[in-house]
């Protein structure tokens, strides 16, 4: 005798069969986009490399100047109220004719920026910032509105963008108390860590000479090695083809007897692109 199925077994069993036939497209529909999405990653990569296999622009060389200075805040100039500081300028070389020999609008600056600017360090003294130098104060204690603006002594900054004016020729645009950078990469970029007030009130002892230098340090009992700081930030350049470049540059700014200041009060690190695509700037 034949086994016969009520309606509403019917109806399961109709319905089973519907739901397991969706399930199944969904499956094939999902394992078809992972495989396009597969296929288009690996195209994309491929594209990518290919398209940053000659670098456009990269960082040539960095240089950096590292020394301390003070604020005498008494009016008869008595060195018996300093406000001591560190500060490094920072020299960025841009290099834009390793794979195109003469200047054309692929090669050429239209827009430079600096963001995603970081300041990180252990010590927990000291008004840190980092902020665009007029490069013909390259090596002079200056604190800008820029860097006045900040007053937190947090052991992790993030600072206000740069943007940078492009000169096309020499002479215009020339007033470099703004950011300003020429269009055929001639100039560095140039900007200043300013580590400020690490020791606020400090009085020179009598018969004691002022040294504007990291001795000045020394003689307030500063541990160099406690300034040590890892700066981060990323400069994009826009070429005259409406085309972005991104390097992510990274800093750890040493300072010791080995690297950064010294007993004289100076050093200069220089630091000559590496093989491979290092220093090389990322086409977006």
């Amino acid at each position: 005798m034949k086994r016969r199925f009520t309606r509403t077994q019917k109806t399961i069993f109709a319905v089973t069969i519907v739901i397991v036939f969706i399930l199944l497209i969904f499956y094939y529909c999902v394992m078809i986009y992972r495989a396009l999405s597969k296929d288009y990653f690996v195209k994309q990569a491929i594209q990518i490399s290919d398209t940053n296999q000659d670098p456009v622009f990269k960082i040539d060389r960095v240089m950096l100047y590292s020394t301390a200075n003070a604020i005498d805040n008494t009016e008869e100039k008595s060195l018996k109220d300093l406000d001591i500081s560190q500060y490094t300028d920072i020299f960025i070389y841009i290099n834009n004719t390793s794979y195109i020999q003469d200047y054309t609008a692929e090669n050429t600056v239209k827009a430079l920026k600096i963001d995603n600017i970081r300041i990180k360090s252990d010590q927990q003294t000291g008004i840190k910032s980092l902020t665009y130098k007029n490069p013909l104060d390259s090596a002079k204690f200056t604190i800008t509105d820029a860097a006045k603006s900040y007053t937190s002594t947090d052991t992790n900054i993030q600072c206000a963008p740069i943007e940078y004016q492009v000169a096309y020729k020499n002479g215009e645009n020339s007033d470099f108390s703004k950011p300003t950078f020429y269009t055929d990469c001639s100039n560095p970029i140039t900007l200043s860590y300013l580590n400020r007030n690490i020791v606020t009130h400090y009085s020179l002892p009598d018969n004691n000479d002022l040294s504007l230098t990291g001795t000045l340090l020394k003689q307030a009992k500063v541990d160099l090695a406690s300034l040590s700081t890892a700066i981060s930030f990323n400069v994009t350049i826009t070429n005259n083809q409406n085309e972005n470049f991104v390097y992510n540059v990274k800093l750890n700014l040493v300072l010791d007897e080995d690297s950064g200041i010294t007993t004289n009060g100076y050093a200069f690190q220089g630091r000559q692109s590496s093989e491979g695509n290092a220093y090389n700037f990322f086409k977006e």
